[in-house]
């Protein structure tokens, strides 16, 4: 089949819509569909976006106008994307509102990849409008708790599907130096790695990690992620040495970062929130547990609804209470100190992981 898919997220940035767009195009051309994405990039940058999220140039990139960041980024490209369409397709996918309220009129089967609920009236309106449009095929939700708050609002929704968000399971069977990345990193050899990997804004647990690393100095924390400010006021903060902020690393290399941790940690806030200060404590669905899962080192995270819709407590994670460093600390101990648990849990993870590949859920959106 022929797929056109329109996406606008932020480019070359620290976020993971972006991520999901490209892996998502890749999973479809994989599938065996011919692939088309219209994402807003100039010509001379196309190689560097199959090499920055490190997808095969299977898929065909339609390049357009638009502005990198701001509320209008999303405005303008899904209007602008309206007069790129030359062919027909079999399906169009999108996670741009703008682009599928205004195509819903007049384009056929269009499915809508929705990542969290309406957040203005807008949006409510345009949620209304995909409710009724027989031009919208399906609306795929990325967790069941972005499907339960939009029902809030929408209250037929009988074309929808569920759809957590993927992995990359090839990524994940490549061996790496042990040593040498940790002598890069100025890490002994010998000490355990606790990782966190994702942005380092509010809501994060950030501040859990550092006081784990001052009560546990047996052990090294792993700080993988966030924009150049928010590192360096982190930084500047602290002073034990078994902790080490490394900022944004291109997505490609975090396969090395895992290879050298032992336990993963997702340490949010119960208010946890996505770019926009969007609380997301019930509806997100984080890319990152799923690439936790495939990497098969143990995790420990908070026991949210987000996150225990996707994992198991004590049988592919051990959940904790997210007010409590106690629990974090307590959790982080005893897989350390029981190798049959840690085993235990990295078998059921690696498990779960080959279930939740990004061509699985490609196959899902469109194959219902």
């Amino acid at each position: 089949m022929k797929i056109l898919y329109v996406g606008s997220p932020e480019l070359f940035g620290t976020g993971a819509s972006s991520i999901h767009v490209a892996k998502m195009c890749e999973a479809f051309a994989i599938n065996g569909h011919e692939v088309y994405l219209i994402i807003p990039i100039n010509n001379k940058n196309i190689d560097d976006f199959y090499y920055y999220y490190d997808v095969e140039p299977i898929f065909k990139i339609l390049p357009t106008l638009g502005i990198k960041r701001g509320w209008l980024r999303h405005f303008i490209h899904g209007v602008v994307s309206l007069f790129k369409l030359k062919n027909n397709y079999d399906y169009i996918i999108t996670r741009n509102i703008t682009f599928a309220y205004i195509g819903s009129f007049f384009l056929k089967n269009i499915i809508i990849d929705i990542h969290h609920p309406p957040v203005n009236f807008i949006s409510k309106l345009a949620y209304k409008r995909f409710e009724k449009s027989a031009n919208i095929k399906r609306i795929s939700f990325n967790s069941e708790g972005t499907y339960e708050e939009t029902r809030k609002i929408l209250k037929k929704l009988d074309k929808y599907i569920i759809c957590h968000n993927g992995v990359d399971i090839k990524s994940f069977k490549v061996d790496y130096d042990v040593g040498l990345i940790k002598k890069d990193l100025n890490i002994d050899t010998d000490k355990k790695i606790i990782t966190y990997v994702g942005n380092i804004y509010k809501g994060r647990g950030i501040d859990k990690i550092i006081k784990l690393s001052q009560e546990m100095k047996d052990v090294f924390f792993l700080i993988v992620g966030g924009d150049d400010h928010e590192v360096m006021k982190y930084k500047a903060d602290i002073s034990n040495k078994n902790i080490l902020f490394m900022g944004h690393i291109l997505h490609k290399f975090i396969p090395k970062i895992y290879f050298i941790s032992d336990i993963m940690i997702i340490p949010y806030d119960d208010d946890f929130t996505i770019k926009g200060d969007i609380d997301a404590s019930k509806f997100s669905s984080p890319i990152k547990i799923f690439e936790h899962l495939a990497s098969g080192k143990p995790i420990v995270a908070s026991n949210l609804t987000s996150i225990n819709r996707i994992l198991t407590n004590e049988i592919d994670s051990i959940l904790v209470d997210p007010n409590s460093i106690s629990s974090y600390k307590n959790a982080i101990l005893k897989l350390l100190n029981n190798a049959n648990l840690y085993k235990s849990i990295s078998s059921n993870a690696i498990n779960k992981a080959n279930t939740q590949s990004w061509q699985i859920r490609a196959k899902k959106i469109i194959n219902k």
